[in-house]
């Protein structure tokens, strides 16, 4: 029977920080309980002591690296002093920040072997952000401000957008063709919730 650590948490959390370094290092294919429990220095049977199966490590991965995209984004929902227009300025304009840090997530994901991952990771994304950013909108259509007949159905098509624009970003050659697709996603955003064409500006996000 393996022998449990007096301080379970602690010792799940050890086991999440080494299986992310091993699917960043190998991919989620390539790398084995073996190579996480002994990266802990543990036994077999104490990892199943804290999940059902190598995919279940994953998802702790993936939902701790969404932690604070979730908290961020509960406490950007629930701030009263902020109109919708304001909110959604800064949740389109976190896409675009940090290109680097953008390309890093992406490359990783693109990592033979990480395609299971990636998929999971898509998945759980759109369950936290897809209900919060609904939850935005609406306040804009109760403002006033938004003409939105659909809300949430809105907010999935244009999600599918966003998931993308990293690639699209990555691909592009000048500083100039960069600058036109951050214009053209201002101009589609703005058309899609029906506000003017300048209510957006993405650009100001950018290296903060």
């Amino acid at each position: 029977m393996a022998r449990i650590t007096k301080d379970p948490e602690k010792r799940r959390k050890e086991f999440i920080a080494a299986a992310r370094e091993l699917f960043i290092e190998k991919g989620f294919d390539q790398t084995a309980v073996s190579d996480i429990t002994n990266k802990v220095g543990m036994s077999h049977g104490s990892f199943f002591y804290y999940f059902k199966s190598k995919k279940g490590v994953m998802e702790e991965v993936i939902n701790d690296n969404l932690t604070s995209w979730k908290d961020f984004m509960l406490d950007l929902v629930a701030n009263e002093e902020m109109n919708a227009l304001q909110k959604m300025q800064i949740v389109f304009g976190m896409t675009v920040k940090s290109r680097k840090a953008k390309q890093n997530i992406n490359e990783f994901f693109q990592k033979e072997g990480n395609a299971v991952m990636y998929r999971e990771h898509r998945k759980k994304s759109r369950e936290i952000v897809v209900p919060l950013i609904t939850q935005i909108v609406e306040q804009g259509v109760n403002e006033g401000v938004l003409n939105i007949e659909f809300p949430r159905e809105t907010v999935e098509y244009v999600g599918y957008v966003i998931e993308n624009l990293g690639d699209s970003l990555k691909a592009t050659s000048s500083e100039e063709e960069y600058y036109k697709k951050i214009r053209a996603l201002e101009i589609f955003l703005a058309r899609v919730v029906g506000i003017g064409e300048n209510k957006f500006n993405l650009l100001e996000f950018e290296g903060k």
